[in-house]
């Protein structure tokens, strides 16, 4: 036995305990989350996460096609679950203190001050305009309700001096709604608008409520971008299962099809027995109807029987028809 052999029949052994499948229900569910960083870095990277949940618990014996289905939806949530709190609340909270600015270093130093707060808190944007000394342009911060999904508004700064390497912008205000906003800011300096890239901030809701409002949106990507694959995947195995049933029993079907056109009475050729008028295999040694035996050669004439001059059977010296055309013999 090879060494691949050995391992397949070790694991099939190791598939009968008890603790197997929720061994590998749970194996799948740490391949899935290693696997999620990949979700937007590889185009594959759902693929990969679609197959690890599916074909991991079917090789540790999960074959039921309704429970395998209910295990892609509990997949999909708990992925979900894990992704909102690692990702989506993590990602707020890291950009607490980040310093936006643009891509060709015009605008720098870009803040909300502070990071959070509630309805009550003053927020101050403040950016820095590189290599500006005049105010005779305009400097611009746009912010967003993320949950709402629209503009707060377009807001202008205010010069507050020049500072080391260019000029200071401010502008302050009071966000009324529970959300998490983000932020951006413009400027028109060099003639052309440019801005800075987009970040979170000011945030006016707890970790538990971030994550309370995220989870039902992250799952529900997941589900589209995930859920869909794997349940395709589920339909494919059924489909090829079904199939393969099917071309078993197509095979089994032809083969007692073949059985019987060799081996059956009925393709077996027959002859009629000279006593009774029945039908005999051709293999009889004796007719099944009344007993009389056959031998090797046909007999034409004999002590006890005689030929038909009708039609040539051979009939009974005592008969006074023939038993196969009805011809009437005299005494």
């Amino acid at each position: 036995m090879s060494s691949q052999d050995d391992l397949k029949e070790r694991f099939l052994k190791f598939r009968e305990k008890k603790y197997a499948l929720p061994l590998g229900l749970v194996l799948a569910m740490v391949v899935g989350l290693l696997l999620m960083p990949l979700l937007g870095a590889l185009c594959f990277g759902s693929l990969l996460i679609a197959l690890a949940g599916f074909y991991i618990p079917y090789y540790f014996g999960l074959k039921d096609r309704r429970k395998l289905a209910v295990w892609g939806l509990a997949f999909v949530i708990v992925l979900g679950v894990f992704y909102t709190m690692f990702v989506g609340v993590n990602n707020i909270n890291a950009m607490e203190g980040l310093q936006l600015e643009s891509s060709d270093g015009l605008l720098v130093n870009g803040t909300v001050e502070p990071y959070r707060g509630d309805a009550g808190t003053t927020h101050w944007f403040n950016v820095t305009v590189t290599g500006a000394t005049a105010s005779d342009y305009s400097v611009n911060v746009i912010i967003n309700d993320l949950y709402s999904l629209q503009q707060v508004g377009n807001f202008t700064l205010s010069s507050a001096g020049p500072v080391a390497g260019g000029e200071r912008y401010t502008f302050n205000t009071e966000l009324a709604n529970q959300s998490v906003y983000s932020y951006y800011f413009m400027t028109n300096a060099n003639g052309t608008w440019v801005s800075t890239f987009e970040s979170y901030g000011p945030v006016h809701q707890s970790d538990a409520d971030i994550f309370l409002h995220y989870m039902p949106l992250y799952t529900f990507a997941l589900l589209i971008q995930v859920g869909l694959l794997f349940y395709m995947l589920l339909a494919f195995n059924w489909y090829s299962e079904r199939s393969r049933a099917r071309m078993e029993e197509i095979m089994k079907q032809r083969q007692q099809s073949q059985g019987a056109a060799v081996g059956t009475p009925e393709a077996v050729e027959k002859f009629v027995c000279s006593e009774c008028g029945a039908d005999v295999p051709a293999n009889a040694k004796a007719c099944p109807q009344c007993g009389e035996s056959f031998d090797d050669e046909p007999q034409t004439s004999g002590k006890d029987k005689f030929e038909c001059s009708e039609c040539g059977a051979t009939v009974d010296e005592g008969a006074r028809t023939c038993w196969n055309c009805g011809k009437e013999f005299e005494e």
